[in-house]
């Protein structure tokens, strides 16, 4: 028995992605007692190589067993547990045309996960599906090419999760959930120091650390990481009104602030209103923020402004 689903893995290295080649890129690690749409990712996948295992999102003994079983084939450290290494020598590079298993992962990622519900999952890489990857694609400037690479399968699997409140999940979920989030809108200015609110959150949702930018020249080149507790706020204050966000962690602040942390936001625009001079929405920012758990001593506007530089924006930070 065990010879048999040897072979059957052996065939479908030959179309996986050899382990020796595996990227630095940081994935989600899932075990036994895990559950969720990385699980039926994982369940897909198994199948596209070979193996025997239900499609229930439910990493139990059986889907431990197999997982096991493809480590052993491929030479990868047998335990069971579903890392880098692991998720690279499982994915297949899918396009239009092609019909799998590996196909039906994707079109699972997109539909429960992304919130495509136009795409079905049927395993068919049909005109629908290219179009909903070259939109996910672009929305986390990937190069949208319709190609589901390394690249795309790495956005799936770390970023996967239904837009909604931002409580939960991780930041490469909660950035993809802000990215596809119709009452955020981040900048792309590309005068800022460091990256742009876009870049910011394109990097996160991908895993990545983000540029940060600097303090009057000082400290350039470094990056930082978004957390949490600011994302999880955006999300909440975008929930009761629209905002525009002008910095994240790039762009030039002092040199201790918040927003080289990871830790703040500026909003620029507020339900169609520009802050760029004292009104009433300055106000309604400002109180958004702190309603979503910014803290009040950290969160400025025109009418709250110790530092002489939140004429033009509401700045919100997190603990």
């Amino acid at each position: 028995m065990r010879t048999g689903i040897f072979a059957a893995v052996t065939i479908a290295l030959v179309t996986q992605a050899p382990a020796a080649f595996a990227s630095q890129l940081s994935w989600e690690a899932i075990r036994q007692g895990d559950t969720g749409r990385e699980v039926y990712t994982l369940q897909y996948l198994l199948r596209e190589a070979g193996l025997t295992v239900s499609i229930d999102g439910i990493f139990g003994t059986d889907t431990d067993a197999r997982v096991r079983d493809f480590q052993r084939a491929k030479g990868l450290t047998v335990d069971g547990v579903v890392g880098g290494n692991t998720w690279e020598a499982l994915i297949k590079t899918v396009r239009q045309g092609d019909n799998n298993n590996a196909v039906r992962a994707v079109q699972d990622q997109l539909r429960s996960g992304y919130g495509y519900a136009s795409v079905t999952v049927d395993g068919i890489f049909g005109s629908g599906t290219d179009t909903a990857v070259r939109d996910f694609q672009t929305k986390r400037e990937l190069g949208a090419d319709g190609i589901v690479g390394l690249n795309t399968w790495h956005a799936l699997v770390n970023g996967s999760g239904t837009v909604g409140t931002g409580t939960g999940g991780t930041t490469a979920t909660l950035a993809s959930q802000i990215l596809s989030n119709g009452r955020i809108t981040l900048g792309t200015s590309s005068d800022t120091t460091g990256g742009n609110p876009k870049q910011n959150m394109v990097d996160t949702s991908n895993g990545l650390p983000v540029k940060r930018g600097c303090a009057t020249n000082a400290n350039c080149g470094l990056t930082t990481t978004l957390k949490r507790s600011m994302l999880e706020g955006m999300l909440k204050v975008a929930n009761t009104g629209t905002i525009y966000i002008t910095s994240i962690a790039g762009g030039k602040h002092s040199a201790n602030s918040d927003h080289y942390a990871g830790l703040a936001f500026d909003i620029g625009i507020w339900n169609g209103t520009s802050l760029s001079s004292p009104n009433s929405a300055h106000t309604a920012a400002r109180n958004a923020c702190i309603a979503a758990g910014s803290d009040p001593s950290q969160t400025f506007d025109a009418y709250h402004d110790p530092t002489g530089g939140h004429k033009n924006h509401v700045h919100c930070a997190w603990n």
